[in-house]
């Protein structure tokens, strides 16, 4: 009973922590933020903080590396993949309702960290999820990683430029606008 609290605690402490790194990523460039910034904001000690994080890009890669499975485990409960897409409306969806966190690192020095790990498990998943669909299919016009590139691409561009927008649309909006992104190329390659 004692390890469950002490792992309770741990993961408070942690999220105190990465709350405090995000709240100061929303105000200053994060290569401006030192771990004594991180420490004042979440008022823990610098011991504790070692005990978490080896340093503060250890902290931001955690908070993306935490941001990409919420992703992934809301999507796969909320829509099925198909015709290798993605969830978007979904995923549109959890990243409004995850705003300030998504905010922090899509405009902050974590963005290009962020875009590289998005892009690659999501075109990954677009990859797995066609190869499935069209395996009696050996030979495709366009290679199927290039199809997952381009569709993980079309979703972040999107995801980039609603952040610019100031998510003035709604995520149902920005789902009409990917599915007619990319469904005439996904319709082509099925078929």
């Amino acid at each position: 009973m004692h390890s469950g609290k002490t792992d309770r605690r741990s993961r408070r402490t942690q999220q105190l922590i990465a709350d405090a790194c995000v709240g100061l990523m929303l105000e200053k460039r994060y290569d401006d933020i030192t771990v004594q910034d991180i420490l004042d904001r979440a008022d823990v000690g610098r011991s504790t903080f070692y005990a978490h994080f080896t340093d503060k890009e250890n902290l931001l890669l955690s908070q993306i590396e935490r941001m990409i499975h919420d992703l992934g485990d809301y999507a796969a409960h909320r829509g099925e993949l198909e015709y290798g897409r993605l969830p978007s409306l979904e995923l549109f969806r959890h990243v409004k309702e995850q705003r300030r966190l998504m905010q922090a690192l899509v405009w902050g020095q974590g963005a290009d960290l962020l875009n590289r790990s998005l892009l690659q498990q999501i075109s990954q998943l677009i990859e797995t999820n066609l190869r499935s669909m069209i395996a009696e299919k050996t030979d495709t016009p366009t290679p199927l990683s290039v199809v997952g590139q381009f569709v993980a691409n079309t979703f972040l561009m999107l995801l980039r430029w609603w952040f610019d927008e100031d998510m003035r649309h709604t995520p149902e909006e920005m789902n009409e606008m990917y599915q007619r992104l990319v469904l005439p190329a996904l319709r082509d390659l099925i078929t």
